[in-house]
């Protein structure tokens, strides 16, 4: 299983503008073969700061994600943003626990 996380960190009001782009990035994604889970949230301190949670079954398909006409699509809308910093990372998991809930 593969991990990813990140945050946008964008000016005033970009996120609010590429609303349509991240939806449709979201629904496009979660019908991925691979996809387990895929997420735009807010920084609930920081309303100009997007979280990105995305967990996929294996390399394989996190790398046919990457290469998905989707993907080339929000990344052209992401480019026209005024992004101030980005930073994602990708984790590969060997193990899970449960802490709270299923």
């Amino acid at each position: 299983m593969i991990i990813v996380m990140g945050t946008i960190k964008a000016a005033a009001a970009e996120i609010d503008r590429l609303y349509d782009a991240l939806a449709e990035q979201m629904a496009a994604t979660h019908a991925e073969d691979g996809c387990e889970l895929y997420v735009f949230s807010r920084d609930v301190t920081n309303p100009d700061c997007l979280l990105i949670s995305e967990r996929w079954r294996d390399g394989d398909a996190l790398a046919a994600h990457g290469k998905s006409p989707h993907m080339a699509v929000f990344n052209r809308a992401i480019g026209t943003a005024k992004i101030e910093s980005v930073s994602v990372k990708a984790y590969d998991v060997s193990a899970v626990r449960n802490l709270i809930g299923d």
